[in-house]
């Protein structure tokens, strides 16, 4: 189980030349290992097992709409899926996962951060290095999800313990969205640090009294890393009062605002060929095939609203969200099934009656956000997060009513 957690998280984030190859091929290593060893991981069918025949359908079409043979690589991304999935059903029923898994996940999420925030640090320029050697910004932040599901286990297994509330290595998390200013990861943390100190500080004076300085030490940490790796905040909008104060006085700049901007278009153009065939109604255009096929509706949606499409004219292919990759890709069917795996987790995490039942349940839909904001589907645990008896779920199964520190 460590070397697969290991290999699941850490290496999530490296690209070889613009593609996440590393985790998929550790993994389909490890399996295969496996295999070798006797303990060969049967096939079982259900929906997660009939979701990867039909991915691997769909990745047969792109093959043939791209005539790209490296399309081959998906064969085994989804393989390799089902097999992963399959290792956690089994290591649940044989009760290896325990404290000790959620342990490792923390762990090994904060070490995945801990090599993330160091690429800004010894690198010149680390938006040139990421979607290259490493995951883009939008989808790194995704390993957030098991950071604080796996951390909420420990905390309140522990009994709500302050000693177990780990500050450093929420600060060292912090320091990293600072470092590559990711407002959705910072945010996310804030977030959830509120709900803590509501629930651990009800009703208890000395915790309030601990908490306080907590928080003042965190938002010290965050300036100061501000101030220190940004030399012109105010230029750079290192802070949300630079951000305020630069759109009222002078307006936002193209490049501040354009990222989001083209998401919303992206939504918009994703609905425009969604609904411009019964094919691409129900099926889509075939897997990874959205980075070129979507580009004409993107190109009119940008016109429609008198927007340049000149960077839309060349023959690269565009960077999509995963919200355009099942939508488009795979059609209605395709978000049906995530749809279904959503709803299915969701069963499962309430049945638990889990004392953070809201926590796990806040974490799964988060994963929605990460859908709309860049590409998270290249990686084998973006998919682990969401599935029916997969990592949140069985987080969430550790924090059962009844369960023993």
């Amino acid at each position: 189980m460590v070397t697969f957690l290991f290999i699941l998280i850490v290496t999530s984030g490296i690209q070889i030349l613009g593609y996440a190859l590393v985790d998929v091929f550790l993994l389909t290593g490890f399996i295969f290992l496996l295999a070798m060893q006797n303990k060969s991981l049967k096939i079982k069918i259900n929906w997660v097992f009939i979701f990867c025949i039909f991915m691997l359908i769909q990745v047969l079409r792109g093959m043939y709409v791209l005539a790209d043979l490296r399309m081959i690589y998906w064969i085994v991304f989804f393989i390799t899926l089902y097999f992963s999935h399959q290792y956690i059903v089994n290591s649940y029923k044989k009760s290896k996962i325990d404290l000790d898994f959620a342990k490792k996940v923390f762990n090994f999420s904060l070490a995945y951060f801990v090599i993330y925030g160091l690429l800004p640090i010894f690198i010149e320029d680390p938006d040139n290095f990421q979607g290259i050697y490493w995951v883009g910004s939008s989808a790194a932040f995704i390993i957030i999800i098991p950071l604080l599901a796996s951390h909420y286990v420990i905390f309140e297994r522990s009994g709500y313990s302050l000693a177990n509330l780990k500050i450093p290595s929420l600060l060292i998390y912090l320091i990293v969205t600072v470092l590559h200013y990711s407002r959705t990861g910072m945010y996310l943390l804030f977030l959830y640090m509120l709900f803590l100190f509501i629930k651990t500080t009800a009703f208890s004076f000395k915790k309030i009294i601990f908490v306080i300085p907590v928080i003042l030490i965190s938002f010290l940490v965050l300036d100061t890393t501000r101030q220190i790796y940004y030399t012109n905040s105010e230029s750079t909008g290192a802070t949300e009062i630079a951000q305020v104060t630069g759109v009222l006085n002078e307006g936002m700049e193209a490049e501040e605002i354009a990222g989001d901007i083209n998401r919303f278009l992206m939504v918009i153009s994703v609905y425009e060929k969604f609904t411009s065939s019964p094919v691409e109604f129900l099926l889509g255009s075939g897997w990874y095939t959205s980075r070129y096929a979507l580009k004409p509706f993107e190109a009119s949606t940008f016109k429609s609203f008198g927007l340049n499409a000149e960077h839309l004219s060349n023959d690269k292919p565009m960077q999509i969200t995963s919200f355009a990759a099942i939508l488009s890709d795979t059609g209605l069917i395709g978000m049906l099934f995530i749809i279904y795996f959503f709803l299915k987790s969701t069963t499962q995490i309430i049945y638990t009656k889990s004392k953070g039942v809201l926590i796990f349940l806040g974490l799964l839909y988060i994963n929605w956000l990460f859908f709309l904001v860049g590409n998270s589907f290249v990686s084998i645990i973006s998919f682990l997060l969401i599935f029916p008896d997969g990592i949140i779920v069985n987080l969430a199964r550790l924090n059962q009513r009844g369960q023993k520190p």
